[in-house]
C-alpha cells in the first residue's frame, strides 16, 4: 500500500497529516534492548507516521485521570519484510510513544489495524495493558475497510471516547471473526471477557485429554459445559 492512498482512503482531516517516514535510526537510540533492535532491522521495511490528532487540529479534548492519559493520538504504518509478527510491532512502537497509538501493519498481501489498552505512568507515559488488533484484511480491500473505519463518524467528546470507540469497533469485527456471530454490543471490555472464556475452554479441553480418572474428568468435563453457557449468554447478550 502507499501512505498517500491509506491517507486519502481514511479521510484524515487535513490538519492532522503529517505522511512522513520514521526512519529506523532515529528510533535505535530510544531502545535499550539489543535483541529488540535487531528484530526491527530484519523484519521492518520501513514506518511511516501517517497522523497525529492533537486538540489543536482537531477541536477534540484532551483527557486525563489517575489512571489514563489521553493528549494525542498517533496513528503509524508498519511495512514488514515478512508475516507473523504485527503484535510485536506494536508493543515496540507503544513502548516508545508516550501516546496512544493506532498502527497499521502491512505484512505483503495482508494488513492488520491495531490498537491498545493503556496504564498513565508517573512520568505520563503509558504502559501497554492489552492488544486489540482488527480480523486480517486483504490489501485489495484496503478502500472499502477504510471507508467503514470513517474516523468522522467517531464521537468526540473528547480523545478517550475517541478512541476506545475504534477500539471497540475492531474488538467487534474480530469477535464476530472469531466466535462467527454478528454481534453489535460487543466492546474491548467484552471482548476481554469473550477471550478470557475462551482460553478457559481450550485449557479445559486439554486437561480432559490428559486426565486418566474418570471422577476428575467427569468434573473437568462440568467445568467445561460451564463455561461454554457462560460464553453463548455473553454472545447473546
Amino acid at each position: 500500500m502507499e501512505t498517500k492512498d491509506i491517507v486519502k482512503w481514511w479521510l484524515f482531516p487535513k490538519a492532522t497529516i503529517i505522511n512522513k517516514n520514521l526512519p529506523k535510526t532515529q528510533i535505535f537510540p530510544h531502545m535499550k534492548n539489543t535483541k529488540d533492535k535487531q528484530f526491527l532491522t530484519d523484519n521492518v521495511q520501513s514506518i511511516y507516521m501517517l497522523a497525529n490528532f492533537k486538540t489543536e487540529n482537531t477541536n477534540i479534548p484532551s483527557f486525563e485521570s489517575e489512571e489514563e492519559l489521553y493528549t494525542e493520538i498517533w496513528f503509524y504504518y508498519v511495512k514488514t519484510k515478512e508475516k507473523g509478527n504485527s503484535d510485536k510491532f506494536f508493543k515496540l512502537l507503544s513502548s516508545l510513544i508516550p501516546y496512544p497509538l493506532v498502527v497499521l501493519t502491512d505484512e505483503i498481501d495482508d494488513f492488520t489495524l491495531y490498537t491498545g489498552r493503556f496504564e498513565r505512568q508517573p512520568n505520563n507515559y503509558l504502559k501497554l495493558k492489552n492488544i486489540y488488533p482488527s480480523p486480517i484484511y486483504n490489501i485489495e480491500n484496503a478502500e472499502s475497510v477504510f471507508a467503514d473505519l470513517d474516523l468522522s463518524e467517531l464521537p468526540r467528546q473528547n480523545f478517550k471516547v475517541f478512541y476506545d470507540r475504534l477500539r471497540d469497533e475492531l474488538a467487534k469485527q474480530l469477535a464476530a471473526n472469531q466466535y462467527g456471530v454478528e454481534v453489535e454490543s460487543i466492546t474491548a471490555d467484552k471482548k476481554d471477557q469473550l477471550d478470557m472464556l475462551n482460553n478457559q475452554i481450550e485449557r479445559l479441553r486439554v486437561q480432559i485429554k490428559k486426565e486418566k480418572q474418570l471422577n476428575r474428568k467427569i468434573d473437568l468435563q462440568m467445568q467445561l459445559k460451564k463455561a461454554k453457557d457462560e460464553l453463548q449468554k455473553l454472545l447473546e447478550q
